[in-house]
Formats: C-alpha cells, structure tokens, sequence
C-alpha cells in the first residue's frame, strides 16, 4: 500500500487494543467506512482489509460481516508490529462484507447438512429377476423434522407410478425407514417422500438461489454408485441454463421453464436428489443430472424454484401451470434485428400490401400463434403483438423472458391478470385483460 510519501507494508497483530478499537467502531456505517479510507489513503475506498489471524477471533469475524472496515483502518494505524495483512477486493460502500473461509469450509458446509442426507432405493412391484434389475437408488434430504423428504421425481418415478417399495436409509447407513411418495411432479423432477420415525430428524436449513453467481462455491452431497455420504466440491459454472440450451425438449404437453444452476462439482448416479449446497451448509439447489460422456458439467434445481413447487403440490396435490393459448419468443437485440429485417424485405416487395410495417421492439415477448377458442384470443391477442409488461392487483412488472411470464401467471392460475402489449399502429402500448386458466398435465 501507498500512505502518502511512500510505501510501506503495514503489520498487524491481534492485540488487545485492536480489539478495542474494533468493538467501539463496528456499528459504523458502510458509508462512513467508504469516506474514511478515502480520507486517510491507505487505498481505494473499493478495497477492505483481510487479516487472516485477526479472523480467527470470533469477535473480529462478527465484526467485519457486520461491516466494521474502519475499525480495520484505526488498528492497521495503530498498530506497530506482529504479521502483515493482506488487501481483499470489496464492493461498494453498500454491499455486503466480505465472508471468511476456513481451511475446512468444505468439510464445515457438508457436517451441517450430512446428517439430514438419505439414501433412497426403490423396488418396483412384482418379483423375479426383471424386477430386480428395474430397481433404482438415488439420494435425498429432510427438510422437515416430522420425516419430510426431497428428492427427485425420476428417482421415485416407478413407486409413484407402479406401487413399488421406497426404501429411505438414514446418514447413520443402519436406519431404514418405509416411505411413501406423497407428490411428485415430473416436469420440474420433485418429489416429496414422507417416512415415519420414532424421533425428529434432524433437517437440512433451505436457502435462496436468487442472488447465485458464476464463480461461488458449491458442495455437492449424496450416494453415487451407492457411496453413501459421498462429498463433492466445485463452482458454479452458470446460472438460468434453460433445457433447451440442454438439448431437451418438453415431451409431457407443458413448457418447463426451469431454469438450471450448472456446476463443475462431481455429480453421478446415485447423486440424483442429492444437495448442492453454499459455503454456509444451506441447500440452494437439488442435483438432478449430468451431460453424458462429459466430466466436470452437472445441472441442480435452483432451491427457489423446488420452493415454488413444493408449496403448489401441498396445496393442490399438482403444480398449477396456467394456460394462455399463447407461443412466443423472447425478444433481445440479435432476434428483433433479424425480425425487422425480415419483415422489412417483405415490405419492399410489397408483400403487406403497401401498408407500413412497425418495428418490433428489442424487449419482450414476441406472440408468433394465438390459439383458437383460448383466453389469449378471447383476450384479444394477435399474431405480430409483443408482451411487455404484466401486473395483477400490484404495480406492473417488465416482461423479458418465458420464466418471467410463467412465474408472474403462476401465482394467478384461476384469476384475471393484465398484460402490456406494444402492437403494430398503436403509439401508446395497451392492457389486455386475460383469464389464467390452467393446463391440464
């Protein structure tokens, strides 16, 4: 670092009066920590301090989350002697601190969530050898004391569908417990399993994927090849891979719009259902696949979503997926381009028959098909409309994309929702009033 004049390594020790200094600063303002290391210059006031020594004491670890840098700056002022620090990138004045690693955070992240892991075997209906080799073996998780369980639809698939055997193995690998598949649903691949046991079961805490970046790290747990209590680590690799940059195609009648966390984190057969899990221990995802004949490229999840549809299978017995009669594609720079172009050729061969074709808009969902007889042309829908914006009984919301759409439905399968159109000939976008009604799957 530079102090004005010249540089210098400025050494730190845990010392008392460092102590002190940080318990009388730590409530601090991010604000006031930004101006102060401005003002005295030690660097850019987008830089905090990271002593590795001085984030062995409890009290200094719960004092830097709680953004207490300037108390950092006073004792690097301070102090005369011991080891140095190292300089640690921080956002800005009003993000959030900068969390401690430990040399164990792996081992720490997977204790908290191991003893809510479950290995489930299923036995399909009937007997012989065929039977036998039908059966399959995935991973699970409580996340309910009362014996709630997680897992993956197609792990359980045959039991739900065929009245076969689930079979639930607790962490201590000794426990087994008679389960039964309360709901499942196969587009998103949830299932939730209930077991009866004699005591509480310990549970796994459930965390947010909503605030998930490309480069956190991830810890993968469950039981490939049957490996029980099996740990992996890794990345994310990407967040929102649609399946149809997966090469999948929707072939059970709805368009799931789940949105994948990909990760490099070793996840295999037997690994299905499984947890992904953040630095803390807490569940942002359910391991679902792998891309085949690849290393290092594996899909969960997102917790959020497995939330959202854990709450319609309580409530309805089967997710709610609502139904416009509309198709669609979501607009972005590149494809609005390419449309105008399009319809801009054709114009100049008159092929609109003289009339002047409008520009589609460079955001949005763009309306390719109106189904005959469905809300959406009851509504008022055309061919050529692009969506926009969407609200029901609370401020409108921007539409951009196909999960953004079905989500805002979802919550009003059943009701009246109204949606923003920007249309051919019209300066100002208008308000569609449509029904919600559900698809039957």
């Amino acid at each position: 670092w530079k102090l004005p004049g010249r540089p210098v390594l400025v050494p730190v020790y845990i010392q008392r009066g460092m102590l002190r200094a940080l318990e009388a600063l730590e409530a601090r303002s991010w604000r006031a920590v930004s101006k102060t290391l401005e003002r005295t210059r030690y660097m850019n006031a987008a830089r905090l301090l990271h002593a590795t020594k001085f984030l062995r004491t409890r009290s200094a670890v719960g004092a830097l989350r709680a953004g207490a840098a300037t108390a950092v700056a006073a004792a690097v002022a301070t102090s005369t002697s011991g080891t140095a620090f190292a300089v640690a990138g921080c956002q800005s004045a009003e993000s959030r601190a900068a969390i401690p690693l430990s040399s164990s955070f792996i081992a720490d992240a997977a204790a908290r969530v191991a003893p809510a892991l479950v290995n489930i075997s299923v036995q399909p209906a009937g007997s012989g050898l065929r039977a036998a080799m039908q059966g399959a073996s995935g991973s699970g998780f409580v996340v309910d004391p009362s014996g709630l369980v997680l897992t993956n639809c197609h792990v359980v698939r045959d039991a739900a569908a065929r009245g076969g055997t689930v079979t639930v193995t607790l962490s201590d690998g000794v426990t087994r417990l008679r389960g039964v598949v309360e709901h499942s649903d196969a587009i998103s691949d949830i299932a939730v399993v209930r077991v009866n046991h004699h005591a509480a079961l310990p549970a796994a805490e459930l965390g947010s994927s909503s605030d998930l970046r490309p480069g956190e790290f991830v810890v993968a747990l469950g039981a490939p090849l049957g490996l029980t209590n099996s740990v992996s680590f890794g990345i994310v690799s990407a967040i929102e891979r649609t399946r149809s940059e997966l090469g999948l195609h929707d072939s059970l009648g709805a368009r799931n719009t789940t949105a994948y966390i990909q990760t490099d984190a070793s996840i295999n057969s037997g690994n299905s259902g499984g947890p992904l899990l953040d630095v803390h221990g807490r569940v942002i995802g359910v391991n679902t696949m792998k891309a085949m004949g690849m290393d290092g490229i594996a899909f969960a999840v997102p917790i959020d979503e497995v939330k959202r549809v854990v709450r319609q299978l309580t409530a309805h017995g089967r997710v709610l997926r609502p139904y416009l009669g509309l198709k669609f594609i979501e607009l972005s720079e590149p494809v609005a381009e390419e449309l105008n172009a399009r319809a801009a050729e054709k114009e100049s061969r008159g092929l609109f028959g003289g009339g002047h074709v409008a520009r589609v808009p460079a955001r949005g969902l763009y309306v390719m098909h109106v189904t005959p007889g469905s809300p959406a042309q009851r509504a008022g829908f055309r061919i050529g409309d692009t969506i926009v914006g969407m609200r029901a009984g609370s401020p409108a919301a921007e539409v951009v994309s196909t999960k953004q759409m079905v989500d805002g439905l979802s919550e009003h399968v059943g009701g009246q929702v109204e949606l923003e159109v920007s249309r051919d000939g019209e300066k100002a976008n208008s308000w569609l009033e449509v029904t919600v009604e559900t698809m039957q799957t």
